[in-house]
């Protein structure tokens, strides 16, 4: 009668599961099954050259780097302590100066230099209308362009900035739409652009900039995921 010698491979699995890995020349070893809802990983420390891991993809783990958020103050408010961090959003509410008929910029690491292009929808609302208050906005330059403030200084900007690839020494992606009241006044500037950050250096802070008086109101958010 003829008789099965069961495979050397097929004497080595123990479980349900259980994978058979090269460990070598003509050699191999059993990589018993992993936890529920891990993945097979390449790792070359292991005897097998595998491991069970948990998947880095998915759900993204925000984390709030300015804890309750920071109250806009000065000239210039700015969130530190930034690290690590591929994507970020920048929340931003209510946001007034003390004087009216000037923007708001972001920079990130203080950097002032023409690296900063951005494009998009611009749009202004003056007192009467006009074709020119709706257009493009096309343009590189040493801050990112949010939103405008109205004639009176009571006028409120309120939106985001969400930025993509900050942790990489390549160039940064943005994206931002804000919202602006007129406080009693017009010609607040609304926009909402697309564009980039072109520095090698990961981002480690965030500005928010009046042109020109002082923030006299407004909370600004940094939420941040590896």
């Amino acid at each position: 009668f003829p008789v099965t010698i069961p495979s050397p491979m097929a004497t080595a699995i123990d479980a349900k599961g259980d994978l058979i890995a090269g460990t070598g020349a003509d050699t191999f070893a059993r990589l018993a099954v992993g936890a529920n809802n891990t993945v097979l990983t390449a790792d070359s420390s292991t005897a097998t050259g595998l491991k069970w891991a948990t998947s880095s993809g998915g759900t993204d783990n925000w984390s709030l780097v300015n804890a309750g958020g920071t109250s806009l103050s000065g000239g210039t408010t700015t969130i530190s302590g930034i690290s690590s961090a591929n994507r970020l959003m920048i929340l931003f509410s209510g946001a007034s100066s003390t004087s009216g008929g000037v923007e708001m910029y972001v920079r990130f690491n203080s950097d002032t230099g023409n690296n900063y292009g951005q494009y998009g929808t611009n749009l202004t609302y003056a007192s009467s209308y006009s074709t020119g208050n709706f257009g493009r906005f096309d343009a590189v330059t040493d801050k990112i362009r949010i939103a405008g403030w109205s004639t009176n200084a009571a006028s409120g900007i309120s939106g985001f900035c969400l930025v993509e690839g900050g942790n990489s020494a390549g160039q940064k992606i943005f994206t931002s739409a804000t919202g602006v009241d007129i406080g009693g006044g017009n010609s607040q500037i609304h926009k909402t652009l697309g564009g980039y950050w072109n520095n090698s250096a990961t981002i480690t802070s965030i500005s928010l900039i009046a042109e020109a008086g002082t923030f006299d109101s407004g909370t600004v958010w940094v939420y941040t995921t590896a």
